[in-house]
């Protein structure tokens, strides 16, 4: 833990150097002190914790509907030839164009609130998780499909037991990519179509030139999404104890 640490903390003493000798313009960078001094100030203040809740219940949402259609689409389009023939040239399209790009039509559709954040977080999700876990019932051995229906296995147990648990690493992963993805979106939705939420926060500080609070509220999301990514990871493994991930990092480092 020490050792994975230490790089952050050189940064840290790297950045507060910096701006103390002037190396950077305090004005546009702030010293490391004077963000943790704003931190304080926003936590007491009740800020962060206001804004923060709204974030991530639009973030959560948009992640847990966006996986659940995700994975119900990418099953139907691995198993069914016209599913995928019709669903396939729009997820091709869709998947490489940046969801960001897609708030302001969104907000043409939603107007300002939560309606717009959420689906822009959905479809950020869903493609990943589609992509994956149809990749991953795909890659299910035939012959395990033809033996189980030549015994006689109903449809509903070869999905259960068979074309799920197969699929079950690659869908995973697809999940930890939407929850990166989350948000990224969820961030850039507020900042652009809504009112309140931590990427509103961040913007208004910005806009103001308030640095040192808008650092301090970047540095929130960051420790925020960093811990749920390592939970979510924990979790991974916890259900991949069977399967090879289970004796690998999952990431450089990780």
């Amino acid at each position: 833990m020490a050792a994975r640490a230490a790089p952050v903390l050189l940064l840290l003493v790297l950045w507060e150097t910096a701006t103390r000798s002037h190396l950077v313009d305090p004005a546009f960078l702030p010293t490391v002190s004077s963000i943790l001094i704003a931190l304080g100030d926003l936590v007491r203040g009740g800020e962060v914790a206001d804004n923060l809740g709204v974030s991530l219940f639009r973030t959560f949402t948009g992640l847990g509907l966006g996986t659940a259609a995700g994975v119900l689409l990418g099953l139907v389009m691995a198993v069914s030839r016209p599913v995928e023939g019709f669903f396939g040239p729009l997820v091709a399209v869709t998947y490489s164009l940046p969801k960001s790009a897609l708030v302001p039509l969104f907000l043409l559709w939603f107007g300002i609130g939560s309606a717009t954040d959420i689906t822009a977080v959905f479809l950020a999700c869903l493609l990943p998780v589609l992509v994956h876990t149809y990749h991953g019932v795909k890659g299910v051995p035939a012959v395990l499909v033809w033996s189980a229906r030549a015994m006689g296995t109903p449809p509903r147990r070869i999905l259960a037991r068979i074309l799920l648990p197969a699929a079950l690493p690659s869908i995973l992963t697809g999940t930890r990519i939407a929850l990166g993805f989350s948000w990224v979106l969820t961030l850039s939705a507020e900042m652009i179509a809504s009112t309140d939420g931590i990427g509103k926060l961040i913007f208004m500080y910005g806009e103001n030139g308030a640095y040192p609070y808008m650092f301090a509220a970047i540095g929130v999301v960051v420790a925020i999404a960093f811990g749920a990514d390592r939970t979510f990871l924990a979790l991974m493994r916890a259900l991949l104890a069977w399967h090879e991930f289970a004796h690998h990092e999952a990431e450089p480092g990780g």
